[in-house]
């Protein structure tokens, strides 16, 4: 793999020694992280039959706890993220208050964030393969489509933007899944913020241009961020961080962006055109939408399916952190042992209503390092206070999703559909319109019915069991209708006869030559062929070119016609655009145009062209041949070099 320049990286959080104790009814198996707001643990859930559930968990200090606005703040928040049940969006499960400590409780991504991704590959000199970069872009947008445009039970927008996309809040799973973390602790900070005037939140070398000027903000902002990692995942370079906050804030809505192709030769054109489309300043050349992005880079992603893309990341990920995911599972084992002494000890209801004084740990293993780390703990880390980027805003982060009580279990689930080709998706009888994706959520638990119909394909009906509070995945490639078998060959029927040549021609009255010799003016039959022979015709009509042909007699009728077509000199027209804007000269034929590119619809003569676009100073000059048809049209894509 071609080697990359690396960038820095921060020494890993210090070390400190933790013991597996109970909370509640979570046993806590691991630390993954400290910070002056929170600790953040693996912890294990138990029930009855033997049923174990893997997750994080987020235990808020006592002294922040005992500030009642930010308790009274967040809670509406942690509902909102709450209702995110997506295939993409790590779940949040629980939230309350054990002893004197406030916690939240949530999904487990058992792999590493895109920060620490970047960073290993940046030490190994290595890129992330460009089609994989792709796909993590692709799912992330499609996690903040959901979010974008999620709705209360009424139709009424939440409004979520989450503010802080950034490569800590991006994590990628050891089997494959992308997935988006703290929604709601983002959003949560964005309403503190309003009562701050002039401070900024989040991570300042990921904020969009409007979100670095402090104005409004709405969800193309989460857009240019994403576009943001996908270049710096394409280049494996940081592409706004400067030496401070207020030069990385100016790079950011000054700097020009280069397409990632000038730093990774391997890029093409159109993934170019898909993250500088992301990065526009300008909202009026932005996606409208992460939909609008996700469609693209899966148009280009295509004719690979998400579950083989997934395969592949999932492999690559395994591949490269094969050190760290033994000491992980190590780690985890070693934890997990002392949870279930404790459980025999307390019971699968664990450690409620004691305190630290009361009960004292079963014997163990030794106390367990941090060093250990899962993509969880790492996007946490900037809202704990460590590497400190947020300032104030980890305040918020810090208690974002906590309340006195706990969350009602989920009453509903969701469905996530891939289909190739695109097709008419229907989900209980009910048609959800032409598409390859169809994400949709608030669905009832229990069996439902998906079909697939497409043009040219065999119909398909499934049926899926949805489950409360996850989203069921299915992918599906249809099939083409077979052909029909070949009818059995009817047995030729026998002409006989002389020859008769039926001469037509359209326009009709064309001037009909047989070896030389004028026949008539078409449409006429001539009787006089000889069976067998071979005649050269030649048909000629005033107005156009005369066209000549080879005429073999068969016995019995035989028609024989010449369509003539004027020919026409309209000029074509002529497009030549720049890969990551700028200009350039344009040549046709050695001779340059007064006009520059970008240029559109340039009148030019049919026939060929050499056509050769230049500037020195972008790195362009190429030279590509084109074919103008009379009326017709040719488009030219420049890319610096």
């Amino acid at each position: 793999m071609t080697a990359a320049p690396a960038p820095s990286s921060a020494a890993p959080p210090p070390s400190s020694g933790f013991t597996p104790q109970p909370f509640g009814k979570y046993f806590l198996v691991d630390k993954i992280a400290t910070g002056g707001m929170a600790e953040i643990f693996k912890a294990k859930s138990y029930s009855h039959g033997g049923f174990e559930h893997l997750l994080v968990l987020k235990r808020i200090l006592p002294h922040i706890g005992e500030n009642e606005e930010f308790v009274e703040m967040f809670i509406d928040e942690a509902k909102v993220s709450v209702a995110l049940v997506h295939a993409n969006i790590v779940r949040i499960y629980d939230f309350g208050k054990i002893l004197d400590n406030y916690f939240i409780a949530m999904e487990c991504v058992d792999g590493k964030d895109c920060r620490n991704l970047l960073r290993k590959l940046a030490r190994n000199r290595k890129w992330i393969p460009i089609h994989l970069a792709a796909f993590i872009a692709h799912e992330t947008a499609r996690g903040l489509q959901y979010a974008h445009a999620k709705t209360d039970l009424e139709g009424k927008p939440f409004g979520i933007v989450h503010r802080d996309i950034s490569p800590s809040n991006v994590l990628v799973a050891y089997e494959g899944d992308v997935k988006i973390a703290d929604f709601g602790i983002a959003k949560a900070e964005s309403n503190a913020y309003q009562t701050k005037g002039g401070v900024l939140k989040g991570k300042f070398e990921y904020m969009s241009p409007e979100q670095a000027s402090g104005i409004d903000i709405d969800a193309r902002s989460d857009v240019f961020s994403l576009g943001i990692i996908l270049w710096e995942c394409l280049t494996g370079r940081r592409l706004f961080k400067g030496d401070s906050e207020t030069a990385t804030l100016r790079k950011i809505k000054e700097e020009e962006v280069p397409p990632p192709s000038r730093l990774n030769s391997a890029i093409p054109p159109e993934l170019d055109r898909i993250a500088l489309k992301a990065l526009q300043r300008d909202l009026v050349g932005r996606y409208v939408s992460a939909q609008e992005m996700a469609d693209d880079l899966r148009d280009w992603l295509l004719p690979a399916t998400p579950d083989r893309l997934k395969d592949e990341l999932a492999k690559f990920l395994q591949e490269l952190f094969a050190e760290e995911l033994a000491d992980e599972k190590a780690r985890y084992q070693a934890g997990n042992a002392v949870a279930l002494q404790w459980k025999g000890k307390l019971g699968a209801e664990g450690w409620e209503g004691q305190t630290n004084s009361t009960v004292r740990p079963p014997p163990g293993p030794a106390p367990m390092s941090t060093g250990g780390r899962i993509a969880m703990g790492f996007g946490l880390l900037g809202v704990l206070g460590i590497g400190g980027v947020v300032g104030m805003a980890a305040i918020g982060a810090g208690l974002i999703g906590i309340g006195v009580t706990e969350i009602a279990a989920p009453t509903t689930g969701g469905i996530s559909v891939f289909v190739l080709p695109a097709a008419n998706i229907g989900v209980d009888g009910v048609d959800q319109g032409r598409n390859s994706q169809l994400d949709l959520g608030e669905l009832a638990p229990g069996p439902h019915s998906i079909s697939f119909q497409a043009d040219g394909f065999l119909p398909v009906e499934v049926t899926i069991e949805v489950v409360a509070g996850e989203t069921t995945k299915l992918t599906r490639e249809l099939q083409p209708v077979p052909k029909a078998p070949p009818s059995a060959e009817k047995a030729p029927v026998e002409v006989t006869g002389p020859p008769v040549i039926n001469f037509k021609s359209s326009p009709p009255g064309a001037t009909v030559k047989v070896d030389g010799t004028v026949l008539g003016k078409a449409p006429f039959t001539w009787n006089d062929a000889e069976l067998g022979k071979s005649y050269k015709v030649e048909y000629s009509l005033d107005g156009f070119p005369s066209a000549t042909s080879t005429l073999k007699a068969r016995a019995g009728s035989q028609p024989f016609s010449q369509t003539f077509v004027k020919q026409s000199n309209d000029p074509g027209k002529l497009t030549v655009t720049l890969v990551g804007g700028g200009w350039a000269n344009v040549y046709v034929d050695g001779q340059k145009l007064a006009k520059t590119a970008p240029l559109k619809d340039f009148n030019i003569a049919p026939g060929k062209h050499a056509i050769r676009i230049e500037n020195a100073s972008l790195g362009i000059d190429q030279t590509q041949e084109v074919r103008i048809d009379p009326g017709g049209s040719a488009t030219i894509k420049a890319s610096p070099k």
